[in-house]
């Protein structure tokens, strides 16, 4: 039954529900205010205030369907060159890594070709960047400085600044927030493989430290302090098994023998990992890092979105869709076989126009002391076979497959922006067709009211059974191969 919910200063719910948002609200005006001892005084304060009024009145309209939210499309523009800038050469160059530039912490860079809406006659470099404010809210220009490592010529655009972020989903200010970077090129500086970029907010001004655009299934950023090698061998051969010919996976801390696994199929695989640490003032020692991610979910959810979008430009010239996936997680056709086949008649039944992302639905799994012992102990996928009855709504804790071709970035869930118009929305699959099994050992919190009925009432669940042979032995090859044999 659907609840409506009608704001009352009169209801008591509503008084209490109101009483909590002003605490939320006050709460970060005391944080603000712990902080102008460093700041200005009264104007800074004042400053302050403003914010926090602005936060809640921005939460009033979202309650309203008046809030506003931005465009995921962006119209075309003119590529603007400024030709009377005087440059040095940076001193520096990094392929990728955090490097800062004014106020921003620049994380990649790649030359991207494809068609797009925003600059249609021109390629463009797109740097994926955190800052520490809404860049768009404060309307700040951002300026590309664009080497050319071949004959040492340089040139300066304005470039265009997407968050990779909706204000609907949490409004708050004081974050490392991600953004995309778009700086055009013009058609001179098209087709060059030795392109290197930093970026400034004031213009004709050097900086030197710049990022190298690189021309070039992912994993989000591990971290993981205790040993969890058996599993990740079994997840990755599952993926193997069901169509990934590419994974990519970032790293904060691993345990030892999870580096050792990740090595292995470095080598034997086409499996690539890539070191990540944070930006700024965050801390990277390993246990305090590992600390701060987990107490500080706001923030890590936007971190998250670094390493989502850095996979996307890796991949955009080499594969068709990518699948942001974590360990936990396993998306299975019911109806193929692979992954391939699968998309394949997705794409046949839906031709009108180009496909942006395919959504999988979500269906928890908890583990249970009564597993199906005809698997091997070390089969932690296999012999966790029961499965909640209940399936997520669409869009609620989904998965997807998203487009390479028509895609500019990528949220957890689903694609964000688009490169064009006329491009499909997320195209929902029918939980018959394909289920995301997720693996979790408690209930997330936001589906802590219906907890209890999503352990208990269960159904089984054999739709690996069918890969089960070659899976147990991919496993154990493995397991052979590193000496990794212990139990779970």
């Amino acid at each position: 039954m659907a609840r409506l919910l009608i704001c009352s200063v009169w209801n008591s719910r509503s008084r209490l529900s109101l009483f909590s948002l002003l605490l939320a609200l006050l709460n970060i005006l005391v944080l603000l205010v712990d902080d102008l001892p460093q700041l200005n005084t009264v104007e800074t304060f004042r400053d302050d205030i403003d914010y926090v009024l602005e936060t809640f009145q921005y939460m009033n309209d979202l309650q309203y369907g008046k809030a506003a939210v931005r465009s995921v499309f962006e119209k075309a523009r003119d590529v603007r060159e400024f030709w009377r800038c005087y440059l040095s050469w940076p001193k520096n160059f990094v392929e990728q890594g955090w490097i800062k530039n004014d106020d921003y912490f620049l994380f990649s860079a790649t030359y991207d070709r494809r068609s797009n809406s925003l600059y249609p006659s021109n390629h463009a470099i797109q740097v994926i960047i955190n800052s520490y404010f809404h860049i768009s809210i404060f309307s700040v220009e951002v300026y590309c400085n664009i080497y050319n490592m071949k004959n040492g010529k340089y040139i300066v655009v304005k470039g265009v600044v997407r968050e990779i972020w909706q204000r609907a989903w949490d409004p708050r200010d004081y974050f490392y927030i991600p953004n995309l970077l778009t700086c055009p090129l013009p058609n001179r500086f098209s087709n060059n493989n030795h392109l290197a970029v930093s970026i400034t907010v004031t213009l004709c001004n050097s900086n030197s430290k710049a990022i190298l655009s690189l021309l070039f299934v992912t994993f989000k950023g591990m971290d993981f302090l205790d040993d969890i090698s058996q599993k990740l061998i079994e997840w990755i051969e599952m993926q193997f098994l069901l169509g990934a010919d590419t994974i990519t996976v970032y790293t904060y801390y691993i345990h030892p023998k999870v580096q050792k696994v990740l090595d292995y199929y470095s080598t034997k695989r086409f499996l690539t990992v890539v070191p990540l640490d944070l930006p700024g003032n965050s801390p990277n020692q390993n246990y305090i890092r590992s600390k701060f991610i987990w107490r500080n979910r706001q923030q890590k959810r936007r971190h998250e979105l670094i390493p989502y979008n850095d996979c996307l430009y890796r991949h955009i010239n080499t594969h068709k869709y990518i699948l942001i996936l974590d360990i936990d997680e396993v998306i299975v056709p019911l109806k193929h076989m692979d992954w391939e086949s699968f998309i394949r008649e997705v794409e046949r039944n839906n031709t009108k126009h180009d496909i942006t992302s395919i959504s999988i639905r979500n269906v928890f799994k908890f583990p249970l002391k009564q597993s199906n012992t005809s698997y091997p102990e070390y089969m932690y996928l296999l012999r966790n076979q029961r499965r909640s009855e209940t399936i997520s709504k669409p869009g609620d804790y989904g998965k997807s497959f998203v487009s390479t071709k028509s895609v500019a970035t990528v949220f957890n869930h689903f694609a964000l922006h688009r490169l064009y118009q006329n491009v499909s929305k997320t195209i929902y699959i029918k939980e018959e067709i394909a289920l995301k099994l997720h693996y979790k050992n408690e209930c997330p919190i936001e589906s802590r009211m219906e907890c209890s009925q999503l352990k208990t009432i269960t159904i089984n669940d054999t739709s690996l059974d069918r890969f089960a042979d070659k899976l147990i032995e991919s496993v154990e090859n493995t397991l052979n191969d590193l000496n990794l044999w212990k139990k779970i």
